[in-house]
C-alpha cells in the first residue's frame, strides 16, 4: 500500500470513535520532550486492544487504548478478500499501526502458507507461521516464528539478525465464542530461559451474547 492511500484510510478512521461513532474519541497526548514514535508507551504498563467488527470477511481493525480509555494507536489490516473468506487463518496480510497523527509506526507482514496453524506441522518450515515486523516501515526490526511443539503453540521472537529474544507460549486451554470464560486464555511471553515471565496477553470475555453473535476480540497486554 502506498503512503497516500494509507494516509487516506487512516484519516477516514481518525475522525470517528470506534466505540461510539456519534462521539469524538479522545487520543492520548504525546509526552512533551520525546519526539520518538514510541513516546506514548514509556509511561504505560498496560494496553487494551479492541477489535472493530465491520462485517463478514472484513479486514481486521483494532483500536489500542491506555488504561484511561484514551486511544494510543489504530491498527488495520491490508489483505485479499478471497483469502479472508476461504483461508482466514493462513491468509497473507500487512498490518499497519498508526498514531493519532496518521503516522505509520509499525508494519507487521505475514506471507500466505496453506498448512500453518497446527503445532505439530510447525516442525516443517513451510508450515510454520511467521511474521516480520518493520519499524519504521521498510526496515525489518524483528520476527515472530512458530516453533515445533507437541501440544501447545510456541512462538519465538527474534531480532533483525535472527537472535532469539522472547518466547510466547499459549494457554493449555484455548476457548473462543460464548464459552471463552471457561478458559484462562492467557498468552505468556517468557525470556529465553522459558521461565522468567515478561509480559502476559489476556483475551477478555465480553459477555455471553457478544461472544455468541460476533467474532470481535478484545485483548489486554
Amino acid at each position: 500500500m502506498n503512503g497516500a492511500v494509507l494516509m487516506v484510510q487512516a484519516n477516514q478512521f481518525l475522525g470517528n470513535n470506534i466505540i461510539n461513532p456519534q462521539q469524538q474519541q479522545r487520543w492520548m497526548d504525546k509526552p512533551i520532550g520525546d519526539s520518538s514514535e514510541f513516546a506514548y508507551l514509556r509511561s504505560l504498563d498496560s494496553l487494551l486492544a479492541k477489535q472493530i467488527m465491520l462485517g463478514f470477511a472484513s479486514q481486521a481493525k483494532y483500536g489500542i487504548f491506555n488504561n484511561q480509555g484514551e486511544q494510543v494507536y489504530y491498527a488495520f489490516e491490508e489483505s485479499n478478500i478471497c483469502q479472508r473468506m476461504y483461508c482466514p487463518r493462513t491468509r497473507r496480510f500487512d498490518l499497519h499501526i498508526v498514531d493519532g497523527t496518521s503516522q505509520e509506526i509499525i508494519r507487521v507482514k505475514r506471507e500466505f502458507k496453506c498448512c500453518t496453524g497446527c503445532c505439530w506441522f510447525a516442525c516443517c518450515d513451510g508450515c510454520s507461521q511467521e511474521v516480520a515486523v518493520e519499524s519504521p516501515p521498510g526496515t525489518v526490526t524483528g520476527f515472530a516464528k512458530q516453533e515445533c511443539s507437541a501440544w501447545r503453540v510456541n512462538y519465538v521472537l527474534k531480532d533483525a539478525t535472527g537472535n532469539p529474544i522472547l518466547n510466547i507460549i499459549d494457554p493449555r486451554c484455548i476457548c473462543d465464542g460464548p464459552y471463552v470464560a471457561c478458559c484462562e486464555n492467557k498468552f505468556t511471553l517468557y525470556g529465553t530461559d522459558r521461565t522468567t515471565e515478561i509480559v502476559a496477553i489476556h483475551k477478555k470475555y465480553r459477555a455471553f451474547i457478544a461472544e455468541t453473535m460476533t467474532t470481535a476480540d478484545t485483548f489486554t497486554i
